[in-house]
């Protein structure tokens, strides 16, 4: 099954995705003195490069040049924009507003999957592998919001 050029462009852009947030990720892991959220951003971070790698085979089984994050040259104007609302945060320790940016990251993130799982005649592996994924993401979402709730 050929797959089309706006299927093959939205997958590249997903693993970018998948690429700039683990860069976040890892810049605030490198800002955050306490020790939890090093954590927390170390975990994330590898969540996230796990899923490139995952998402980059899947396009080369697929028959396709992967985007590689080495050539990027330039990050999305969305990465910046969200790097922009988090910086200040990770250095004055707010964390409730901190977490919220990070599930708005999240959320970003799921609706780019959910914008590729649309796409009719996706192969079933890559469904397979985009919704475990967005799953990943949408759970880790709720136990953040489940730990922001009790803290409130």
């Amino acid at each position: 099954m050929k797959l089309s050029d706006k299927v093959v462009t939205k997958m590249n852009n997903l693993l970018m995705l998948n690429y700039e947030v683990e860069k976040m990720y890892l810049d605030a892991f490198d800002i955050v003195e306490d020790e939890r959220l090093k954590v927390f951003f170390r975990e994330r971070a590898f969540e996230r490069n796990e899923s490139a790698r995952a998402l980059r085979g899947q396009i080369i089984k697929l028959g396709f040049e992967p985007k590689s994050f080495d050539r990027l040259n330039k990050l999305s104007n969305r990465y910046y924009i969200i790097w922009k609302n988090i910086r200040p945060l990770l250095k004055e320790g707010n964390i409730p507003e901190l977490l919220d940016q990070v599930c708005s990251v999240k959320q970003w993130s799921m609706d780019n999957y959910n914008s590729l799982l649309q796409e009719i005649n996706l192969p079933l592996s890559l469904c397979k592998l985009l919704a475990s994924q967005r799953d990943l993401l949408q759970s880790n979402m709720h136990t953040i919001k489940a730990r922001e709730a009790l803290v409130i």
